[in-house]
């Protein structure tokens, strides 16, 4: 009896091999995630400044 539940606990362990494989995955995702939040961020600065230079220009042609 012994060696079957040493059995099943022995195929209830997860595999070091898919363990590392599923880690990479998640880590990839997390890589992609701060990616992403970075190009948002810089793209938020640059329609910031877009919207400066519009307000900019409609403010000098109406002064004229």
């Amino acid at each position: 009896m012994d060696d079957n539940l040493n059995r099943q606990i022995d195929e209830a362990k997860t595999d070091e091999k898919e363990l590392n494989q599923v880690l990479k995955k998640y880590d990839l995702d997390e890589a992609l995630a701060l990616e992403f939040s970075e190009i948002d961020k810089v793209f938020h600065q640059l329609e910031i400044k877009y919207q400066s230079l519009i307000n900019t220009r409609k403010f000098l042609n109406g002064s004229n």
